[in-house]
């Protein structure tokens, strides 16, 4: 196969993908990855066709334009893959372009086939080093698809470092001119394949991840669902946290729901539960997971050192949500929660007596008043006195604690006499 037939094969092949991925892209606006791929293969593709057309075409356009294209679709095919992890698209992605444009103004290197040879080949090179150092450091996703790509990118820039230093050995003047021509093509056909290849793999990673986290969590909130809140729950199980060897539940459910969804409308009941969902999840942060049980009732899984803990935690998030003010359209809505909150040593922790634990308590919560958390323990459910009930003099200055995780301590000694 010759260098003119191998060149628009490729060519079509990327134009295709080019094709492909906007039409993809259109579906889901919100990919950008997709989009940046795709001028990627169409900037590869147009510039191979314009290589192909050498001595048909200006030599401006069949090697300046061209090339300039095809190291520029080497930094958004960079830019994609940042876009692709979610992370910030660098100007550092022209780089392989700029060296290109750069080294053309020295007039050795513009009139003489060997050093444009060397100098494309150090610009490509550059490129593809710097997509295979975001690929070795991508956080929190499967190493080793980008780990294997990594290495065919590696093995792409030594093949072409040996390709340009031939060119160099041999005083090339043209790529027919090379020892073996067709041989110019391997490297880069190779590692075009092998990148769809491994592209494809790492798409498919992709939308499994997003499938599990659709079947994990509430579709309105973002929240954890109930199948969610159980696997968390046999991984807090099973976490080694001698610190804090107690399994917490905490179960809560927002005061008079069903008068906001009548006075507001379910936009307005709708923008509630999100709220209160945003302010549990900047309070559970690292500390454990929470999800939506359904309707109007939450429930957090955590890892705590004592019951003092969990009620602390409880109830921060419950003053939090008694100061906020949800605005939504023309209404301003101020919601208040109660919980209910049980405990159990993890290693023989049990979430279905956790849960009818919690409900004893959150049920004695609503009894007393809603606006309330209460504890479950050993079947008797007692309400957790605010830090608005107790005076200085009441305060433990001995441990320097704040007036809610005193409350709580008091309560737990009187639980426990």
């Amino acid at each position: 196969m010759d260098i003119l037939t191998g060149l628009v094969i490729w060519a079509a092949q990327a134009l295709t993908l080019s094709v492909l991925l906007f039409a993809w892209w259109s579906r889901d606006q919100n990919q950008t990855y997709q989009l940046s791929w795709s001028g990627g293969f169409g900037m590869l593709g147009v510039g191979l066709i314009l290589v192909g057309l050498r001595g048909e075409i200006p030599g401006f356009l069949s090697i300046d334009i061209a090339n300039t294209l095809i190291l520029l679709s080497i930094g958004v095919f960079i830019g994609g893959m940042l876009q692709f992890d979610g992370r910030r698209v660098e100007p550092f992605i022209i780089v392989p372009a700029l060296l290109w444009i750069g080294g053309l103004l020295l007039p050795v290197v513009r009139e003489t086939f060997s050093a444009r040879v060397v100098l494309y080949t150090l610009s490509s090179g550059v490129g593809f080093a710097m997509l295979a150092a975001i690929l070795l450091r991508r956080p929190g996703r499967s190493p080793w698809t980008g780990n294997i790509l990594a290495a065919v990118l590696g093995i792409y820039i030594l093949t072409s470092l040996a390709h340009a230093a031939t060119a160099v050995v041999y005083g090339a003047t043209s790529f027919e001119t090379l020892p073996v021509p067709s041989l110019v093509l391997i490297p880069g056909a190779f590692c075009f394949v092998a990148s769809v290849l491994i592209g494809a793999q790492m798409l498919t990673e992709r939308s499994e991840r997003r499938l599990k986290v659709l079947a994990a969590t509430d579709p309105l909130t973002g929240a954890l669902n109930r199948r969610g809140l159980i696997d968390e729950f046999q991984h807090l199980r099973q976490k080694v946290q001698p610190e804090k060897p107690f399994l917490a539940l905490l179960h809560f459910d927002l005061d008079n729901f069903k008068q906001i969804n009548d006075r507001c409308g379910h936009q307005g009941g709708d923008a509630v539960l999100v709220a209160f969902c945003q302010l549990a999840a900047v309070s559970f942060n690292s500390r454990g997971s929470f999800g939506r049980m359904g309707g109007e009732e939450f429930a957090s899984i955590l890892r705590v050192t004592d019951m003092v803990e969990a009620a602390s935690i409880a109830e921060g998030l419950r003053m939090t949500l008694a100061l906020q003010t949800i605005r939504t359209g023309e209404d301003q809505i101020t919601v208040t929660v109660s919980a209910g909150i049980s405990l159990q040593p993890a290693a023989d922790a049990d979430l279905d007596r956790l849960l009818t634990a919690a409900d004893r308590a959150l049920y004695a919560a609503k009894a007393a008043g809603r606006n309330c958390s209460a504890v479950d323990q050993n079947g008797v459910a007692s309400i957790v006195p605010s830090a608005a009930m107790l005076t200085q003099h009441d305060m433990t200055l001995e441990i320097q604690a704040s007036e809610q995780v005193t409350a709580l301590r008091r309560l737990a000694q009187a639980a426990s006499s």
